[in-house]
């Protein structure tokens, strides 16, 4: 039976041989990895892996993908402020592209294998903002993109959109207080209020 590190790998390993050569994660590639995402789950998932199990192995995949494909490494290496400042606005959006569509391919998926969305929206988006931390990634973007693709998910199913934003918003808040004070009144800024037309409640004594 898949671990948790087994999923993330594959799915970081599928990830990649996607977008390899890109050098960044684009919103019109978040369609397609998020049907990524959620085809390697429905695989895996015949092999008995718990569809939390699922989740967070497939967020935890695609955010350290993201982070190989935009080589965060190399940000340290431009060898002037414009240069840095464009290289970190672009990893943000993909780091904020690769948290949406493994939010929505994770959860697409876990539901597949049983588990309630709502908890696997709330599951995923603090798995994406803790990676996105563990990566050296923005975590702000990571939360934002996961309210994303929450609402994306809701929109496609019968689960009450701003429920779900709330759902994807407050765990991504929760996880990010587990990294920090500051850390969590950024991502609470970050996703507190209207994202995509959606009013966004957070749900968390992380202030």
């Amino acid at each position: 039976m898949p671990d948790e590190r087994e999923i993330g790998r594959r799915v970081k390993d599928s990830v990649i041989g996607t977008v390899k050569g890109t050098g960044e994660i684009g919103e019109a590639t978040v369609a397609t990895l998020s049907s990524l995402v959620q085809r390697t789950l429905k695989e895996i998932g015949s092999a008995g892996s718990s569809a939390a199990d699922l989740a967070v192995g497939a967020v935890k995949g695609t955010i350290g993908a993201a982070g190989d494909v935009i080589g965060l490494g190399a940000l340290t290496a431009a060898n002037t402020i414009s240069t840095t400042a464009t290289a970190a606005s672009s990893a943000a959006a993909s780091v904020g592209n690769a948290a949406k569509a493994a939010v929505v391919g994770a959860v697409r998926g876990s539901a597949d294998a049983g588990m309630e969305t709502m908890d696997a929206i709330g599951q995923t988006s603090r798995t994406a903002v803790s990676e996105a931390s563990a990566i050296g990634a923005d975590v702000t973007a990571a939360a934002v993109g996961a309210v994303e693709g929450a609402i994306q998910v809701a929109r496609d199913t019968s689960v009450n959109v701003e429920d779900a934003a709330s759902a994807a918003a407050t765990g991504a808040v929760e996880a990010a207080g587990q990294i920090g004070d500051a850390a969590g009144k950024r991502v609470r800024a970050a996703v507190e209020g209207t994202i995509n037309g959606v009013k966004v409640v957070v749900k968390s004594t992380v202030s």
